[in-house]
């Protein structure tokens, strides 16, 4: 395997998905302790709704465009292909945060 093809853009999209499914199970065991009023160290996230919806934003929305990448390579899409729509779904993700923050 080439070095340059190991650290390409596949392999830091295989890390954001897998860094925000582990962030997204972490997220939501805190918010189902926290919504049945079981006190956590991390409580003070959640003081505000808008904190835990912006933190809620901020994982789901790059974990689910990279669902649909995925979703895309499946159906056969070619190299060329995966690398311009892994960053059109970055810069449509960048963009939602921008007008979803609150």
């Amino acid at each position: 395997m080439e070095k340059e093809r190991a650290y390409g853009t596949g392999m830091w999209a295989w890390l954001l998905q897998r860094v925000t499914g582990l962030l997204l199970v972490f997220y939501l065991l805190l918010h189902i302790l926290w919504a049945h009023g079981i006190k956590t160290p991390f409580s003070f996230m959640f003081i505000e709704f808008k904190t835990a919806v912006l933190i809620m934003l901020l994982l789901v929305l790059p974990h689910a465009l990279n669902g649909f990448r995925v979703f895309a390579i499946d159906l056969g899409i070619g190299e060329k292909t995966q690398k311009l729509l892994f960053w059109a779904l970055v810069l449509t993700g960048v963009l939602v945060i921008i007008w979803g923050v609150p």
